[in-house]
């Protein structure tokens, strides 16, 4: 869907009923962490009300929505819940994550923000960035709700109703039936789908029906290749000298020499970004050879690895001495 809106969070004045999780976010906490998952993504996650409970469950959790309001409030709210997530604006249709990043997704009232070219779209990106085995709960609105069947709201699609008023003014909702979902998630492994009925809430009786869906996805896992990097020789530029400050946030002080290499790109579309290290004194450009990539699993960039050549260190440190940094991410090194 182009143009797409976000839901107006800056205007909600209870923002307080959008706190509080759902039923299902305690479900799927409880049965994630038995599996021994570890990493969720939450997606659409508003003001963060599932992102927190999943935190606080011990998972590495990130945090995604089109809306900067909700990541502004999210960011101020998990400080004051005292945990730590990974907030990403993005759009469900192309993800700001690598592919095989995440053990779990969870879309409650979220996913379907989209018109059906837009919903296969998201579905695409949910198969890329699931890890194999990885699992999905999501909802979707019912083609038997009142929305679709009886409202006389506009249809952009066989699909796809546009509200046209209050906090979700402008917003698609993507409605589908046994058939559409059975569509969606033909390469993943159905678990369980339920059709519910929420005929009573906030003080009125009204047909409002959801599908529940929970799916494995079923792919081969393949291990990126760095083959024809790792080796290389390459020219940094370095912007961010050791000993200096992060020039948004002043309390990060980098202890290694952090830079770019002018001409190449990274997945984020600035210039690929390294780790200069065996260098312990601030420079301004060097020469030197990658031997290693740490790959960001929920970002979409990787750094580089950069040493004077022949020098010699163990994963183990390098992984240390980036942690500063790589903390707030979730990621692997290739050596």
């Amino acid at each position: 869907m182009k143009d797409y809106i976000p839901f107006d969070w800056k205007n909600i004045e209870n923002k307080s009923i959008w706190l509080q999780p759902c039923e299902e976010s305690w479900y799927y906490a409880e049965k994630w962490r038995r599996e021994g998952r570890k990493s969720i993504l939450d997606l659409g996650c508003g003001l963060g009300r599932h992102s927190v409970l999943f935190a606080k469950y011990g998972f590495k959790v990130t945090a995604m929505d089109i809306s900067n309001d909700a990541l502004d409030f999210l960011k101020d709210y998990m400080k004051k819940q005292e945990v730590d997530i990974a907030c990403r604006r993005g759009d469900m249709e192309n993800m700001p994550f690598a592919d095989n990043a995440f053990d779990c997704i969870f879309a409650m009232h979220s996913a379907g923000h989209a018109d059906t070219a837009g919903m296969h779209k998201i579905m695409r990106e949910i198969k890329r960035v699931l890890k194999p085995g990885g699992e999905v709960f999501m909802t979707l609105c019912s083609k038997e709700t009142w929305t679709y069947a009886e409202s006389g709201l506009p249809k952009v699609d066989e699909n796809t109703v546009i509200k046209t008023d209050g906090p979700e003014q402008g917003v698609p909702h993507f409605f589908v039936d046994r058939a559409d979902i059975e569509s969606l998630f033909a390469d993943f492994e159905i678990v369980k789908v339920r059709h519910i009925d929420d005929c009573f809430s906030e003080g009125r009786w009204k047909n409002q029906k959801h599908y529940f869906i929970e799916a494995v996805i079923r792919k081969e896992y393949t291990e990126p290749d760095y083959s024809d990097i790792i080796g290389r020789l390459v020219n940094c530029k370095i912007d961010r000298p050791l000993g200096g400050t992060h020039p948004r946030l002043p309390q990060i002080v980098y202890p290694v020499n952090y830079g770019y290499i002018e001409g190449i790109f990274a997945g984020d579309g600035a210039e690929q970004d390294v780790y200069l290290l065996g260098i312990d004194e601030p420079v301004e450009e060097y020469s030197g050879r990658v031997i290693a990539v740490y790959h960001r699993l929920n970002d979409n960039e990787d750094k580089w690895i950069v040493v004077p050549d022949g020098y010699e260190i163990t994963e183990e440190e390098i992984l240390k001495r980036i942690s500063f940094q790589e903390r707030f991410f979730d990621g692997k090194l290739y050596m």
